[in-house]
């Protein structure tokens, strides 16, 4: 097969390996549009049970990564004047750029090839792929050159955030919440490698709006962060790497959701989308590198159980959408339930509930661990 990834995320660039490692003769490119080992981004997250997952399916990378990650199993929370923590839950950060680094590093050892600073405006400039992997992020050229077939769902969600870092070091995924005159705001903080902590400020649009953030420019509003967090921070300065975004870095987190995964183009090309081009999920559970990883697995896995020759592409990739957008849903499900937790919290419980109460609310807020779950832990 010739096979081109539009892409050089996680989902991508893992499936790229797993393929060329599954079939040597598979001819296989990732197109990236930016530099070579060059990328955005602090820490991302993802489960012990996605890291054993990856263990199964190609060993070299997984010890190279378990080699760079940060493991924790507490999440502790700072609220109130209160300091407490719950064990047993199980989390792997590692830098967004390591990651990377590492997969892009394994690409070029198996074969695949890698094109760098190379921006891609459509699958038509790849007339001799059987397959062309859309794993272009969450603002996909692909997707929105073939919206009516993909139907995406695109949904804007209210809240704030800020995606910064600090050098200060915390051994539990950390969450802080502070009250100002206006209202309050949210931190969740996690280690990920080991000089750097990944530290995104979170609140409602109307507290944004009243502190004048959406007039602040990128350094005067790490100086508000810095200054409202600055007991937890400890003297530790806060820092940005969106210099490149314009104007303010306050963002609004966008749900996407698509009606259908794949399409065959005019040239005779299968395109699916991969990663946030057709699904993404709330950062405050974390697992936007989880379902790409597992994107890059399920495809992989269901091209090795049905067969990888041209002809039976359509077939995979019809029960590649049914059997992977089930699990995509129930993941997205948890991350509403707990970005919704997070966009009202301040208002409905914030003022309300102690300490204890507020962390049992905050750990079941997707749903996923029960009552009797968190018990145990």
């Amino acid at each position: 097969m010739n096979i081109v990834c539009i892409g050089g995320g996680p989902a991508g660039l893992y499936f790229a390996l797993l393929m060329k490692q599954h079939n040597p003769a598979h001819d296989i490119t990732v197109v990236e549009r930016n530099k070579p080992y060059d990328t955005f981004g602090w820490g991302v997250v993802f489960s012990d049970a996605t890291m054993d997952n990856m263990r199964q399916w190609d060993k070299a990378t997984a010890d190279e990564i378990e080699q760079a990650f940060n493991h924790w199993d507490d999440i502790e929370l700072d609220f109130k004047g209160e300091v407490i923590r719950s064990g047993g839950h199980g989390f792997v950060g590692i830098g967004r750029k390591k990651l990377l680094n590492i997969l892009q590093a394994r690409c070029e050892q198996l074969g695949v090839k890698l094109v760098f600073e190379a921006d891609v405006n459509s699958d038509a400039e790849f007339p001799d792929a059987d397959l062309i992997i859309a794993s272009d992020g969450i603002n996909s050229k692909i997707r929105t050159l073939h919206q009516e077939v993909f139907q995406p769902e695109l949904v804007v969600r209210p809240n704030r955030y800020i995606w910064l870092g600090t050098n200060r070091l915390y051994d539990a995924f950390t969450f802080v919440f502070e009250k100002t005159e206006h209202g309050w705001f949210q931190a969740h903080i996690y280690k990920f490698d080991e000089n750097t902590t990944t530290f995104i400020v979170e609140c409602p649009e109307h507290v944004w709006l009243a502190h004048g953030l959406d007039k602040a420019t990128q350094d005067e509003s790490i100086a508000f962060c810095e200054k409202l967090f600055a007991g937890t921070l400890q003297g530790h300065k806060l820092m940005t790497n969106a210099r490149h975004l314009r104007g303010s870095a306050w963002l609004n987190f966008q749900r996407v959701k698509c009606e259908q995964w794949w399409l065959k183009n005019a040239h005779g090309a299968h395109v699916v989308l991969m990663g946030d081009a057709v699904h993404t999920a709330h950062f405050a559970i974390g697992s936007g590198t989880k379902l790409a990883i597992e994107d890059a697995i399920e495809l992989t896995r269901l091209f090795i159980e049905m067969g990888d020759a041209p002809e039976r592409i359509g077939e995979v990739l019809t029960r590649y959408q049914a059997t992977r957008s089930v699990e995509a849903l129930k993941l997205q499900n948890a991350a509403w339930n707990a970005m919704e937790w997070f966009e009202v919290c301040g208002e409905r419980y914030c003022d309300t509930l102690e300490p204890p109460q507020f962390m049992y609310s905050m750990l079941t807020r997707s749903q996923r661990i029960s009552h009797e779950n968190l018990r145990l832990r």
